[in-house]
């Protein structure tokens, strides 16, 4: 009779039989986040895009000509008759009046169109545009009864977020902020890697001591299977279905930054969840370990799955610690010391993120060896540890 030392191709199809609608479930999870975040991700990404800053200059430009222009002549022309009239006469002569007094002046009523439409388009909308104007245009010419200083609506926003303690420089900050990225760390930090703990718990825990803890064990060793059979094709399991889990997430997020975006960085992509997979290993190999430790399917819960909890809600409370949420204001500086406590904290998305482009960071790569040792030593350990130990059969 032919001894199995190595591989048991039946005890593979066990183990993805046993298991198919939890890895089913939990890809279903990642790709849907996937989709979700993309599409979010691609809306901020126009948002951060548009730039209206020329369309509101040159917008305020024709609206300070037209109260010009009414001051002048005792007029009423205003943005809304503009907008409503089809006769266009009017506003042409004013600009072409306006322009030929100034070099640095090109007006049109095209002109005067464009911008709008541009600024319509904004969040905001082209009466918020309109009513600054006018906040702009009224402080202009006034000064401060005390200080004689020229008032402006600019200074007078920064006092009063000053005076709810909200400081000046936390908006410049937020301004700045890139939001894609900051949406892109959660997907990658959160809602792609609670469903692959999730799994990894349940699964890595059903493999080997929940087989001992409940008997079966001793049925699968009757048969011509060595433990070392037992224990590699555990750990392939282990390694080969989140590698699919993982693949489809990328899959997905390829095919989602298409459509959404337009135009997709691959290299970027194939880092990032190359990297999220090297992590996957490491959170792997740990609950293969107390799987192979011990015979009570509840300890090796209380360690493997324990310990990738732990480091999850270490990476989440790590994450509003990180200098983007503090600069925010929606996070705390000293949350930041939680990112020491987690083998997550070794997933360095920045870093991961400028692969493809001309500068590349590559302190990923010490990170990412360390989280590929922390899989192979686990793994090895947990082999040579159900090979020896004493089974209750």
């Amino acid at each position: 009779m032919k001894v199995t030392k190595i591989f048991s191709w039946p005890l593979m199809k066990q183990s993805l039989n046993a298991n198919k609608v939890l890895a089913i479930a939990c890809t279903v999870v990642l790709c849907l986040m996937t989709v979700v975040t993309t599409y979010a991700s691609s809306l901020l990404g126009e948002m951060d895009s548009v730039d209206y800053t020329d369309a509101q200059t040159d917008f305020y430009t024709y609206l300070y000509v037209l109260v010009s222009y009414n001051e002048m002549m005792g007029t009423g022309l205003s943005y809304e008759d503009f907008a409503e009239t089809d006769d266009k006469t009017v506003y042409d002569t004013v600009f072409e009046m306006m322009s030929a007094q100034s070099d640095d002046l090109d007006l049109s009523s095209e002109g005067f169109e464009e911008c709008a439409d541009i600024l319509a388009g904004s969040e905001a909308g082209i009466d918020a545009y309109i009513s600054e104007f006018e906040y702009v245009y009224a402080l202009g010419s006034v000064q401060g009864v005390f200080s004689g200083d020229d008032l402006d609506i600019e200074s007078m926003m920064t006092m009063m977020l000053e005076m709810m303690g909200i400081p000046s420089d936390m908006l410049e900050t937020m301004s700045d902020m890139d939001t894609s990225a900051i949406l892109n760390q959660m997907y990658f930090m959160i809602m792609a890697l609670l469903p692959i703990i999730l799994f990894l718990v349940f699964a890595g825990n059903a493999l080997v001591v929940d087989q001992v803890d409940k008997g079966s064990m001793a049925y699968i060793l009757s048969t011509p299977t060595k433990r070392s059979a037992v224990a590699i094709t555990q750990a392939i399991y282990l390694i080969v279905n989140p590698f699919i889990m993982v693949g489809c997430g990328f899959l997905v997020k390829l095919a989602a930054t298409q459509a959404f975006a337009g135009e997709v960085d691959v290299a970027k992509y194939a880092a990032l969840y190359g990297g999220l997979y090297v992590l996957t290993e490491a959170m792997a190999g740990i609950c293969y370990l107390a799987s192979c430790l011990f015979n009570l399917s509840k300890n090796a819960l209380a360690l493997g799955g324990g310990l990738n909890v732990w480091f999850f809600l270490c990476s989440l409370l790590g994450m509003f610690g990180s200098e983007s949420m503090v600069s925010m204001g929606i996070g705390v500086e000293m949350l930041g010391r939680f990112n020491n406590l987690t083998i997550v904290g070794l997933f360095d998305i920045e870093a991961l993120g400028t692969v493809g482009s001309e500068a590349v960071d590559y302190a990923f790569a010490p990170k990412l060896v360390a989280l590929a040792a922390i899989a192979v030593v686990c793994y090895a350990v947990g082999m040579i540890r159900f090979q020896k130990k004493d089974l209750p059969l």
